[in-house]
């Protein structure tokens, strides 16, 4: 048996003409991007964000630039729980839980 459109001992689709379909579509492309480059039509995908998307983007900014650590909370709690008149509400905080993190409960 013999294999004949080889290159180097390996078989090659260019020689017998097999892949001319791709070469062309592929310069056609290459002629398309050329030929538009600067139009908006040849800048590619396009992306639209939704409302709740951009507000979400929104939340997180806003809460990133939030400092981390509420002082004055954190020292009116210090002196409440040194002085022993700290009481947590466990059914609010309970409450609070549920409505916040959903998921931990299913």
């Amino acid at each position: 048996m013999e294999i004949k459109n080889t290159t180097n001992g390996f078989f090659d689709p260019y020689a017998a003409g097999l892949d001319k379909s791709t070469e062309a579509r592929n310069e056609t492309r290459l002629k398309a991007r050329a030929e538009g480059a600067g139009t908006e039509a040849s800048q590619g995908d396009t992306v639209t964000v939704s409302q709740d998307a951009l507000l979400l983007t929104e939340a997180r900014r806003a809460a990133q630039s939030a400092p981390d650590v509420r002082s004055e909370k954190v020292e009116a709690l210090r002196i409440q729980v040194a002085d022993g008149t700290y009481k947590p509400d466990s059914k609010l905080i309970a409450a609070n839980l549920v409505r916040e993190e959903p998921g931990l409960f299913q």
